[in-house]
């Protein structure tokens, strides 16, 4: 049996299979955060459910901001709604 690796929602710190989360990325060199559609990005990574309500949570209580420690730009709470 293939072993499936599970990961934490920033959000709801509940741990699920890392296919059913989005996998957000902060490039180490340029301290871009962005969105990992591949899950292939080399940098420190974070994941967040895909569903409005973790991503909307993550927003408010600045959860990527904290994982990071930078500042993140709006557009990627859009972008990540946008793939649900």
């Amino acid at each position: 049996m293939k072993h499936i690796p599970l990961r934490m929602c920033i959000a709801c710190r509940q741990m699920y299979p890392q296919c059913e989360l989005i996998r957000i990325v902060r490039d180490n060199e340029t301290d871009e955060v962005k969105l990992d559609m591949n899950k292939k990005l080399f940098g420190r990574g974070a994941y967040i459910c895909k569903n409005a309500e973790c991503i909307q949570k993550a927003e408010k209580k600045r959860g990527i901001e904290r994982h990071f420690k930078c500042a993140v730009p709006k557009e990627l709470y859009k972008a990540a709604e946008e793939l649900i």
